[in-house]
């Protein structure tokens, strides 16, 4: 019986530390936003290669997004709040553009965060790129090309239509965004989120 009494006690307060409550764990939206794909969750992680949380988010983000189910889209945005956080924006949308941000994301964390290397700056970005075993040249030939221009632009507006005042933020269908806490916290009150999500899409 005592044995059966623990099992429920934890089973309660596993339940207890799953709650979520809007004010304290999440906020909602002014001003919801439009998803890709509405048949989806969507799920964004707003968040700056020199902003320590995220960094120390990363790994415990990186190991939730391999487990996601086929009803959730998930992906980063790098916040612009100022000129100089257009480097960083651009860095991230031509690693996009270039399909290593598996091999370059976590690398320029650590550069950034852990070296203070200001992978902001074109020619200092370039000296990193070459050190980390991809092709130079065709990086930086896409970091100023059109298309990426435009991402660097749409960066800006994004961070300011989500009204993104803090990193990491984690917005879920548009409209919930959540608050800050430590990462594995964070992550539960996100996946609270989806299942919410998924119960007002009739899901």
């Amino acid at each position: 019986m005592k044995k059966l009494a623990l099992v429920a006690l934890l089973f309660a307060s596993s339940l207890a530390q799953a709650a979520i409550t809007l004010g304290k764990d999440y906020t909602v939206l002014a001003k919801p936003q439009p998803v890709a794909d509405p048949k989806k969750v969507e799920v964004i992680e707003f968040f700056s290669y020199t902003c320590i949380h995220c960094y120390h988010l990363e790994p415990v983000i990186g190991a939730w997004e391999k487990k996601l189910p086929a009803d959730v889209a998930f992906r980063r945005e790098q916040i612009v709040w100022a000129k100089n956080m257009e480097g960083f924006a651009r860095l991230y949308a031509t690693m996009n553009a270039t399909g290593t941000v598996g091999k370059l994301h976590q690398p320029a964390f650590d550069a950034v965060i852990k070296q203070k290397a200001n992978l902001a700056d074109a020619t200092v970005l370039s000296g990193w790129v070459k050190t980390q075993g991809v092709d130079t040249n065709r990086f930086m030939q896409a970091y100023q090309s059109f298309g990426v221009n435009a991402q660097v632009a749409r960066a800006g507006k994004i961070t300011r239509d989500y009204a993104i005042e803090g990193t990491p933020t984690i917005v879920v269908a548009g409209k919930y965004a959540t608050q800050p806490a430590e990462p594995a916290r964070l992550m539960q009150v996100v996946d609270e989120l989806i299942a919410k999500a998924r119960k007002e899409q009739g899901r």
